[in-house]
């Protein structure tokens, strides 16, 4: 199969279950990047990612002290992977950036994902709960060394598979962007866990080379 015939054959796929969604399609959206054009994170990466996010999270709904955080990723050795952005959050986590970072509990769901640990990206229409991943899977909590889970060799899903997410959150996000610019109602699925949703995504395909703070969900 030709590079243009697999980004077409994916898109159609997409514009499918998008059609039985009853989710408005834009024709007119061109493919993502194909298998030959994707560099996937690694499995070491991902959960490097993964653990940072479960860190800031536990902030976000005031489980621990921010001092405390740092403390912990310092002793561990994971300070330099966590990014700018989640130091200044770190540094001051005000009720609007806890408010911004809870939503993260979606990125943390789809960097599971990508390492097999959860077996679905559920529909988009309510938010994901961790307490739902058992605890001997989780990065952080209780005495667990947060490295332990890092240096696990989990399988990453294929390009293939996370390319074909990657395509999907693509379209819901048009979708959603579209109803807002038209101040319609998105009332089948959730922007914020589609925007979410999309951001890992992109993140663990590489697009566009960018770091995790930058990354950008162009529609």
């Amino acid at each position: 199969m030709s590079i243009n015939e697999e980004g077409l054959s994916r898109k159609e796929r997409t514009e499918e279950i998008l059609k039985k969604e009853g989710i408005k399609i834009n024709f007119n959206l061109p493919y993502i990047e194909t298998e030959e054009e994707t560099t996937l994170r690694t499995s070491e990466e991902i959960a490097q990612r993964l653990t940072v996010l479960a860190v800031t999270n536990l902030i976000a709904f005031d489980s621990i002290e921010p001092e405390e955080a740092i403390d912990y990723l310092k002793e561990y050795d994971l300070w330099d992977f966590v990014t700018p952005d989640e130091k200044d959050f770190l540094n001051d986590p005000t009720e609007h950036k806890k408010s911004q970072e809870s939503w993260k509990c979606e990125c943390i769901w789809v960097l599971f994902w990508a390492l097999k640990i959860v077996d679905t990206l559920p529909f988009p229409d309510e938010l994901c709960d961790l307490n739902d991943i058992p605890a001997e899977h989780y990065p952080v909590g209780g005495d667990l060394n947060p490295n332990d889970f890092i240096s696990r060799n989990y399988e990453v899903r294929s390009k293939s598979e996370i390319l074909d997410a990657a395509d999907l959150y693509y379209r819901y996000d048009w979708a959603c962007v579209d109803a807002r610019i038209n101040n319609l109602e998105m009332e089948t699925i959730d922007s914020g866990i589609v925007y979410e949703r999309h951001y890992a995504l992109n993140w663990l395909i590489t697009y566009m080379d960018q770091d995790w703070d930058d990354v950008s969900c162009d529609t």
